[in-house]
């Protein structure tokens, strides 16, 4: 056997051994890849519909205020939810709930 051969033999065994001595996916983690999830709110993707002119203004003000358009946006929803208050217990009191 060539040294070349040796060595390919010495690799494949090495790879092989590797991959049988190896953890199942299942046992070793959740099966998921990267990072896992910390304990924290989850956005939901939603979609709008907007004039082109009052889009390309909310892109300048994001530029300006080194935001994204997203995070503009969910601002902008919060101090509305804020200011409306009265409106999500009046939605609850409806509702039955709290």
């Amino acid at each position: 056997m060539s040294k070349l051969e040796e060595r390919e033999s010495r690799r494949r065994a090495t790879a092989v051994r590797k991959f049988v001595e190896q953890t199942p996916m299942e046992t070793a983690s959740s099966g998921r890849r990267g990072r896992p999830k910390e304990n924290r709110d989850l956005k939901k993707r939603i979609s709008l519909s907007v004039l082109p002119s009052v889009y390309e203004g909310i892109q300048k003000i994001a530029y300006v205020e080194r935001k994204s358009v997203s995070e503009l946006i969910e601002d902008t929803m919060e101090d509305y939810q804020k200011r409306h208050y009265d409106k999500l217990e009046e939605y609850g009191r409806l509702q039955g709930g709290s």
